[in-house]
């Protein structure tokens, strides 16, 4: 899955602000499994935030890392080729055609 975000002057589109991409997983059914999707997203901000939290812990003088939340966060955080990346901007910038569902 790809989130992008994109400027637009006059309802035109100028750059790409921000993108991300994350994998996306399906039950045996085919439909997207949104509690697994769920657990890396909280995984992901949990990454991100608790290294902040973890300076102001005075009493904490752990050499050992817990990194779950890192890995978790990863298996959702996996990015396409360079050249898919191109495609997908492009496509966001509406500079490449691409089929509409």
């Amino acid at each position: 899955m790809a989130d992008v975000v994109v400027e637009c002057v006059a309802r035109d589109p100028v750059r790409v602000v921000r993108i991300t991409f994350s994998i996306l997983s399906f039950d045996a059914e085919g439909r997207i499994d949104p509690g697994r999707f769920e657990k890396q997203q909280f995984a992901l901000v949990e990454s991100v935030v608790a290294p902040v939290f973890d300076v102001f812990d005075e009493n904490s003088d752990e050499t050992v890392v817990d990194a779950t939340s890192r890995f978790i966060a990863q298996g959702g955080q996996r990015g396409p080729s360079g050249a898919l990346a191109r495609t997908i901007e492009e496509a966001a910038l509406g500079e490449r055609q691409c089929r509409r569902l």
